[in-house]
């Protein structure tokens, strides 16, 4: 630094800053004429620490994802899950609750009366955990604490300048999660007269279409892309996974029903009762499983997000692995009117220059390669040396690996190359499509002497091994979402323990009816073996079919993104996950209900 840019001045303190984690450098360039040649008047430092000066990057990575994506990919990974746990939630010793409800419902009570008996009984718990998060942000806020998966920090000043603002959310938060609780809890049961009959139960189509409606809106949206398109697949997935749950009260009815009939051809009552319990509640199986679908439908699309950054990151450092450090590739401003002292500093016969080639329009530009005989064979094998220009086709045989990754689609040198000569290099056209190639041969110590050749006679130089420049934009592209995946796989950890103790919960609340049973066995494997038909096997099953429908916005996100892949070894691991979080609960519980059969006395007969 100091044989570029003088001595050392000093460090830019915190108060210098606009950002905690504000990555930048305030040099002076050895050129007394760089910022006239440049252009850049925005380039001179005015001062220190003031946020509303626009400042100028030399070099910077840009990404084509606004701010509205970005919340509304949160809320994606917030809300839904927030959902599916509140509908395990109001479940959750949810005995007392229906039987009061049920009382209110006699006495001919309106729906309104209904709910404000659901958000009286939510309002303290909802209101202590909301209290307790907006002290743990106020407390956080007095820090720069860093955030985990991605290591940016965040400046304490900035947290403290939007607490006004978290009175405000912390209410409407409250809001709707008390009206979120008393929507899930306010259906009323259908009227059908004062006599008791039979009713024929029916099953509602409505969430099969919802679910259709919601795959379509999402295929729509991933071909149609940009903005629009990726806020309609974000949406059709989110009707999509919140509609199937509903769906699965239909397969718990009939898997409950064949259970119970096989059970009865078999004589097993472990089926016999599991199977007329999972028939007579399929919506509690439905709401268990929203949280187990949920998690999987983030999972996936977590990680094919995740795959479609980092991705291009691996293909990107594989290809800069490959050319090694023979080839170094140097870019800069104005390099017509100082391409002659840097490549004499070097040696003619080490240089490529490519240059924007004559006739070409700014919609599909091109570059020519120049140099000496001499410096071509270091891409390959030339046929003979070219006095005019030639297409690349034909000047080279066979191509060096060094060839291959210069002359691949052109990409590395901003434009296709459309010919190649040993003539004099053009100085007209887009200054964004000159550069240098310079070969190699002496390692480090060979790019130390580039670098410095470059800084000496060239204005604001960037120097790098070819695809060093995409390597390192495509990891800077991939860092954004490093968190994605540690986030969905955390949910998935957490909807699937709430979802197992939610299914105990319910569970060991009926266990009571199970009581008169103690007559006929009291061991442990009969209590179990009802757990396992009634929650092990029904979880498993949804979870089997949740990962299937969530590979279907899966594939359909690799299609919005062109590119990514779908991890099937991971989505097996969330069904095992769930699987085993069953099991290990429907064990735990047959223990509990086989405790209780032994205690059980009649009352009341």
């Amino acid at each position: 630094m100091e044989h570029r840019y003088g001595s050392f001045a000093g460090t830019i303190g915190q108060n210098g800053l606009a950002d905690a984690a504000e990555l930048v450098a305030y040099v002076n360039p050895s050129q007394s004429a760089f910022f006239k040649q440049v252009f850049e008047p925005n380039s001179y430092v005015r001062g220190f620490g003031n946020p509303n000066q626009a400042m100028f990057f030399v070099s910077s990575h840009q990404f084509d994802r606004g701010v509205a994506e970005l919340d509304l990919l949160i809320l994606l990974m917030a809300a839904l899950p927030t959902a599916a746990l509140i509908l395990v939630a109001v479940r959750s010793r949810a005995d007392t609750r229906d039987r009061r409800l049920a009382l209110l419902e006699a006495l001919g009570a309106p729906t309104r009366v209904r709910a404000l008996v659901l958000a009286g009984e939510s309002w303290k718990p909802v209101a202590l955990a909301v209290i307790a998060a907006s002290a743990a942000i106020t407390a956080l806020s007095w820090t720069s604490p860093t955030l985990p998966f991605t290591g940016y920090q965040v400046w304490s000043h900035d947290l403290r300048a939007a607490l006004p603002k978290l009175p405000v959310l912390s209410l409407g938060v409250l809001v709707c999660l008390i009206l979120l609780t008393v929507l899930a809890g306010i259906r009323r049961p259908r009227r059908t007269g004062t006599r008791p009959t039979r009713q024929r139960s029916r099953t509602a189509r409505w969430p099969h279409t919802l679910f259709i409606l919601g795959l379509a809106v999402a295929a729509w949206g991933s071909e149609h892309r940009q903005v629009e398109g990726r806020f309609g697949f974000v949406a059709g997935s989110v009707v999509a996974l919140i509609a199937l749950p509903y769906s699965a009260s239909h397969l718990a009815r009939v898997l409950g029903r064949r259970l119970a009939e096989r059970g009865g051809a078999k004589g097993d009552p472990v089926r016999i009762v599991a199977g007329r319990w999972l028939a007579a509640r399929p919506a509690t199986l439905a709401r268990l499983s929203a949280a187990l679908v949920v998690g999987l439908g983030l999972v996936t699309i977590g990680q094919v997000l995740t795959t479609q950054f980092t991705g291009p990151a691996a293909e990107a450092r594989d290809r800069y692995q490959a050319s090694g450090a023979e080839l170094v590739q140097v870019r800069s401003r104005d390099i017509p009117a100082t391409a002659a002292a840097f490549t004499t500093a070097l040696g003619h016969d080490e240089v490529l220059q490519y240059s924007p080639e004559p006739g070409t329009s700014a919609n599909t530009p091109k570059t020519r390669l120049t140099g000496t005989c001499k410096s071509l064979r270091a891409l390959g094998q030339v046929a003979s040396c070219p006095s005019t220009p030639k297409s690349p086709e034909s000047v080279f045989t066979q191509l060096t690996p060094a060839g291959a990754n210069v002359l691949r689609d052109g990409d590395l040198v901003s434009a296709p190359i459309a010919s190649v000569c040993t003539c004099e290099a053009p100085t007209h056209g887009d200054k964004a499509l000159y550069g240098f190639l310079v070969r190699n041969s002496n390692g480090d110590e060979g790019l130390s002497r580039i670098k410095r050749a470059a800084f000496q006679h060239l204005f604001g130089p960037m120097t790098a091994l070819p695809g060093q420049s995409w390597y390192l934009g495509s990891a800077a592209q991939a860092a954004q979402t490093r968190w994605l995946l540690d986030v969905a796989l955390i949910g998935l950890a957490a909807l699937a323990a709430a979802g197992a103790l939610g299914a105990a919960g319910i569970f060991l609340e009926q266990a009571r009816a199970l009581g008169p049973l103690s007559a006929f066995r009291t061991d442990r494997r009969f209590y179990s073996g009802i757990a396992a038909w009634n929650m092990a096997i029904p979880l498993s099953v949804v979870g089997a079919v949740g990962a299937v429908v969530a590979a279907l916005p899966g594939g359909l996100l690799i299609n919005l993104g062109k590119g990514g892949w779908m991890s099937l070894p991971l989505l097996l691991v969330g069904l095992v996950v769930v699987a085993l979080a069953g099991t290990v609960v429907a064990l735990a519980c047959g223990s509990v209900a086989a405790r209780h059969a032994v205690a059980w006395r009649p009352r009341g007969d």
